[in-house]
């Protein structure tokens, strides 16, 4: 079994989150990360926010930036909420729920809770030991105790796309007639398709040419530095 580690953004040094980390006996590969806070597989990201921080978010509207950047970067985005101290800021009971319901539910991101920073540290070491147990159980995009149809497969390979749902793939498998052949629209092409526009058919494009490098590779232990 490979040795387990993770990379972790250069801002959560401060937390002391990654030296606990390393104290469990993870490796931990500090440096700036353009999406997320922990790198916990190659697919699979963290954002952790405090509960003042969170409120924050949603007022200077960083959250909905953030939630869509680890939407686009990551297959299965996670979002760590730590209550670690009394929000700054109040904020009407909706606005909270709103956001809430804007991850959780609109954008399918987990929502996971941690009462302090050492449950954070608890939780998160608890994610890679998953990881390393079962991963092909792990990251089973849409796993179903039987297979979907072949229809229903085309379409969720189609929502892996940036800011693609499930109605936007339907109609790009229609307009296109094949998942291969959405792949390989043009950005005019794909912005002939309603609700897809032109920002979002450069996001498609790039991600389909972009060359693949591996956030991961295996370590043997530590906190690394790198401000790449």
């Amino acid at each position: 079994m490979a040795h387990p580690f993770l990379f972790a953004d250069l801002r959560e040094r401060a937390s002391g989150i990654p030296q606990a980390l390393s104290a469990k006996g993870l490796e931990v590969r500090m440096k700036r990360l353009h999406a997320g806070d922990y790198i916990l597989a190659p697919h699979m990201a963290l954002e952790r926010k405090t509960t003042a921080d969170f409120i924050q978010s949603i007022f200077d509207k960083r959250l909905f930036a953030q939630v869509q950047s680890l939407r686009a970067s990551f297959l299965h985005p996670l979002l760590l909420l730590e209550e670690t101290q009394a929000p700054k800021r109040e904020i009407h009971p909706h606005a909270y729920r709103g956001a809430i319901f804007y991850v959780s539910v609109l954008n399918h991101i987990p929502l996971l809770h941690a009462r302090n920073a050492e449950e954070s540290v608890e939780t998160i070491y608890a994610i890679l030991q998953l990881l390393q147990q079962q991963p092909e159980k792990i990251f089973s995009l849409h796993e179903k105790k039987r297979s979907p149809s072949p229809q229903l497969t085309q379409r969720y390979v189609v929502e892996t796309l940036p800011g693609i749902g499930s109605q936007l793939a339907d109609s790009l498998l229609k307009k296109f007639g094949s998942v291969q052949a959405v792949f390989a629209a043009s950005i005019e092409e794909l912005v002939q398709v309603a609700g897809v526009g032109r920002g979002r058919a450069e996001k498609i494009r790039e991600i389909l040419q972009r060359a693949y490098n591996s956030p991961l590779e295996g370590g043997s232990g530590g906190v690394l530095e790198d401000d790449d």
